[in-house]
C-alpha cells in the first residue's frame, strides 16, 4: 500500500540518473517555487539492512527541491524489489525522451537484456513494436553512427536497418532504392551519403570521433553504463585514499609512541636542549603530553 511522506532529500539515491535540459529544469524550479509541488516523487525503501530510499520517478522534481534549498520532499513510498525499481526508472527515462535517439536504443537494449520482449517494451514506452525491433537490431549490430543519423533525421530508420544488413554494394543499392521511392531526395540524400562515408572510414561506432568542445558542442550522453563506470572509478579512488589515510595514521602512532619513550628519557631531553632541538610540532607535543598523563 503506497503512502505519501516527507522524505529527507539526503536519504534518496537516484538509481538511473539522466541528463536534463537546463531551460526545462529552470522552468520546473520556477513552477515549484511559485505553485508548490503538484505531484509527489515516487521512492522505494531500500531495506532494513540498507536504510534510505531509491528514486523511482521524479528526478527533476527532486533536483528542483534541492536547488530551492529544501531538505525534505513529499514522496509516494512504495515497496518493490530493487530490480523492479531499476526497470521502473529506466522505463520512465525512455518514456520522457524522443524515440529517435541513441540513448533510447541503449535503454531498449538494457530492457531486452533483462528479459523484456519487443512487444512489452513497445507497450511500456508507447511506440510501435516494429520501431522497437528496428532500434534493437541497429543497437545489436553496433550501428551507433546510423542510430545517430536517425536521431538527427539524416536517414529514415527503415533505410538504416537495410544498410546495417548490407555489404558495400547493398548499401549503394539501398540508397538508390530510397531515392527512387522518394524517402531520400535532395539535401537528405547528400546527408545520407555523407553518413555512409563516415561509417565506412570511421566505423560503425562513435568512439573514434574526436570530442567536440566550445560553444554549441554537446555533452556526452549520461547512461547507466557511464554512471556505473564513473561510480566504480570513484570507489577505487576512495579506497586508495583510505589506504593512504590508514598508512599515515599508523606512522603517526609509531612516531607518537617512539617520541613518548624518548621524551621520558631525561638524558635524551637534556641532549636535545643542548643542541637547540627541543621544539616539536604542536600536534606531536599535545599527543605526547596526552600519552604521558
Amino acid at each position: 500500500m503506497s503512502e505519501i511522506q516527507m522524505i529527507p532529500v539526503a536519504e534518496i539515491r537516484v538509481l538511473n540518473p539522466r541528463a536534463r535540459n537546463k531551460a526545462k529544469f529552470l522552468e520546473i524550479v520556477g513552477n515549484i517555487s511559485k505553485l508548490g509541488l503538484k505531484k509527489p516523487i515516487t521512492v522505494s525503501r531500500r531495506g532494513d539492512k540498507n536504510p534510505g530510499y531509491d528514486l523511482v520517478c521524479g528526478q527533476g522534481r527532486l533536483e528542483a527541491y534541492v536547488a530551492l534549498g529544501q531538505t525534505e520532499v513529499p514522496a509516494i513510498v512504495i515497496d518493490v524489489p530493487r530490480e523492479d525499481r531499476y526497470i521502473m526508472s529506466l522505463v520512465e527515462n525512455i518514456a520522457r525522451r524522443s524515440p529517435k535517439s541513441l540513448e533510447f536504443a541503449r535503454e531498449v537494449q538494457a530492457l531486452r537484456e533483462r528479459g523484456y520482449t519487443n512487444a512489452q517494451i513497445a507497450e511500456k514506452v508507447d511506440v510501435s513494436e516494429a520501431y522497437v525491433s528496428m532500434m534493437a537490431r541497429l543497437m545489436k549490430s553496433g550501428e551507433e553512427r546510423l542510430l545517430r543519423g536517425v536521431e538527427r533525421g539524416d536517414i529514415p530508420i527503415a533505410v538504416a536497418v537495410e544498410i546495417a544488413a548490407a555489404d558495400d554494394e547493398g548499401v549503394q543499392r539501398s540508397l538508390t532504392q530510397a531515392y527512387e521511392s522518394g524517402k531520400l531526395r535532395g539535401p537528405a540524400l547528400v546527408k545520407a551519403r555523407r553518413l555512409m562515408e563516415q561509417r565506412r572510414s570511421r566505423g560503425k561506432t562513435l568512439r573514434g570521433d574526436a570530442p567536440r568542445h566550445g560553444r554549441g558542442s554537446k555533452k556526452p550522453a549520461v547512461t547507466a553504463e557511464t554512471v556505473l563506470r564513473t561510480y566504480n572509478k570513484e570507489v577505487q579512488r576512495q579506497k586508495v585514499l583510505v589506504k593512504k589515510a590508514r598508512l599515515c595514521e599508523t606512522r603517526l602512532r609509531f612516531i607518537h609512541a617512539a617520541l613518548g619513550d624518548l621524551f621520558r628519557d631525561e638524558n635524551f631531553v637534556n641532549l636535545l636542549r643542548a643542541e637547540g632541538l627541543d621544539t616539536a610540532p604542536k600536534y606531536i607535543r599535545d599527543r605526547v603530553a596526552a600519552g604521558a598523563r
